[in-house]
């Protein structure tokens, strides 16, 4: 107001036009501040959102270090004989003394906090994309997707379940990606873990041999049937969603994979775990054939796992191994760390190379473009 009063004042002794004059001059000038003055706030506010958004992004990834109070979601023989292994050598150890308390508090439904020695951590990561600025809009809500029916697959003839491709016989126009699908994205790194000689060894394996990398090439095109409905499950369940991986190393994400040991499915439960988690395994009627119920099943054992040993290492090798198996396993090593069950070879060969394998998966899952394997089309590397 000072200004304009200061313009008018000086004015009124001009002539008409140069009056005029004056006053489209002054007109422009304070149009002029004013612009200066909104564009000055507007640039403020870019800023302060760039900022926010910069720090929403920095943020978006922190390791879990307290597990939810949650419990065991079964009752089962083996959690039980896991726990009175465990039980049974806390006088001699205190370390493992301390290691019982923690596990008798997760047991119980209480949270604690997670065990770290193996070094493989949860991640809390950010699944929108990150934050642009310039397209932040207030109080958008985005729908979140609706969980797939479940699809019951027909009875299939066994197939043993190995890391060796699969034959032409075993492959099905159905677990294919679409040559019009567009590229998906394979991890989403809510899984952390340091490189090792194991882990080495397998990333090594899956993209640098004939027979990994064609392993490889022929998992991740066929998890493009699975990929969604298994994070989701994971997901719901509180297990990392690049765990999904395993799957890939029990039956390279063959639903039609049956063992020896007459695991079968997608994630190779043997009828005994299958039936002790809900589901009907009986001639004519085996609910491992239908993807969505055991990847459910998958989810709960896993969470169950890791409230047992809260670890993922170790409840990955109790998936292969069994619970006492692995228990036992910590007791003789006094600590609760896969890698040194590993070094010193307190486990079966089978799961001191199943828990690098599941690692290495993930590694190469996540660098898949980096390593050379393509998700966008059929025609891939190795097929």
């Amino acid at each position: 107001m000072k200004i304009k009063r200061l313009f008018a004042l000086s004015a009124e002794a001009l002539p008409t036009k140069k009056r005029l004059i004056h006053k489209i001059v002054t007109t422009a000038f304070l149009t002029a501040v004013m612009a200066l003055g909104t564009s000055f706030y507007a640039i403020k506010q870019r800023h302060s959102m760039q900022t926010e958004a910069t720090l929403a992004n920095d943020t978006a990834a922190e390791a879990i270090a307290v597990i939810p109070a949650r419990g065991l979601s079964r009752q089962r023989a083996d959690f039980e004989k896991a726990i009175d292994i465990l039980a049974g050598a806390v006088s001699t150890n205190p370390h493992l003394a301390d290691y019982y308390k923690r596990v008798a508090r997760r047991v119980e439904g209480r949270s604690t906090k997670a065990e770290s020695a193996s070094g493989v951590q949860a991640m809390k990561v950010r699944r929108d994309p990150p934050v642009d600025p310039a397209n932040m809009v207030a109080d958008v809500q985005m729908p979140v997707p609706a969980l797939p029916g479940t699809v019951a697959l027909p009875q299939i003839p066994v197939v043993a379940a190995s890391d060796e491709p699969a034959t032409s016989d075993e492959k099905d126009d159905s677990l294919q990606i679409a040559d019009s699908d567009p590229p998906s994205r394979l991890t989403v790194g809510d899984m952390v873990f340091q490189a090792n000689p194991a882990v080495e060894h397998w990333v090594h394996y899956y993209t640098a041999s004939p027979t990994g990398r064609q392993t490889m090439t022929i998992g991740i095109t066929r998890s493009s049937a699975f990929l969604d409905m298994a994070r989701q499950e994971f997901r719901r369940a509180g297990v990392p969603e690049d765990l999904v991986w395993l799957a890939h190393v029990e039956s390279v994400w063959n639903p039609r994979a049956v063992s020896p040991a007459a695991a079968g499915g997608i994630w190779q439960f043997i009828p005994k775990t299958a039936k002790e988690y809900g589901m009907t395994v009986e001639s004519g009627n085996d609910e491992r054939a239908d993807p969505m119920k055991q990847t459910r099943v998958a989810a709960a054992y896993l969470r169950d796992l890791y409230t047992l040993f809260g670890d993922w290492a170790l409840a990955m090798a109790a998936y292969n191994s069994g619970e006492p198996r692995v228990m036992d396993a910590v007791v003789k090593n006094g600590r609760a760390n896969f890698w040194e069950l590993y070094d010193k070879q307190l486990l079966p060969k089978e799961t001191c190379d199943y828990v690098p394998k599941i690692l290495a998966a993930i590694e190469v899952a996540s660098r898949a473009d980096s390593y050379g394997f393509t998700t966008a089309s059929n025609d891939t590397a190795g097929h």
